[in-house]
């Protein structure tokens, strides 16, 4: 297990605004709190993990895929950030510093089969679970160039 990641870790440019500022979002919590800030507002810290450095993201990647995994059923369904998850991921793996994420490859794989297995539980419309498949779509084709 990683220890907690330090500033230093969620910003290695040094003054990027955007990994500034999940920092001040993440900076210093334990894997379970980092869970619980996350899911008490999705939509407000999902890009967050686009722009935290890839070592403060590999720690932190398990927020995002316990909150897919914890999808409600069909009949509950609300949006779920899936579109921009999948987004933030592929992101992380474009970086110089993907050595980080690529030992999450098999847990990302494992969580592109369960968003497309369950798109249902992403979005009630279809033109939104069409525009969620694609997204997740992309980052299989990201994931495959690392075998």
């Amino acid at each position: 297990m990683m220890s907690l990641p330090t500033e230093k870790d969620f910003d290695p440019w040094g003054g990027n605004l955007d990994a500034q500022w999940a920092w001040r979002n993440f900076g210093g919590l334990a894997l379970e709190a980092a869970k619980e800030r996350f899911q008490q507002n999705p939509e407000c810290y999902q890009e967050d993990f686009m722009f935290m450095g890839s070592r403060a993201f590999a720690f932190y990647f398990p927020v995002i895929e316990s909150y897919l995994l914890d999808a409600p059923s069909e009949d509950d369904s609300f949006d779920r950030c899936a579109w921009i998850l999948a987004h933030v991921i592929i992101n992380q793996l474009q970086w110089d510093t993907k050595s980080y994420v690529l030992p999450l490859i098999p847990r990302i794989r494992s969580l592109i089969q369960f968003v497309r297995q369950n798109i249902a539980s992403f979005d009630n419309d279809e033109a939104e679970q069409a525009r969620i498949l694609l997204a997740w779509t992309e980052l299989d084709e990201v994931v495959r160039q690392f075998g």
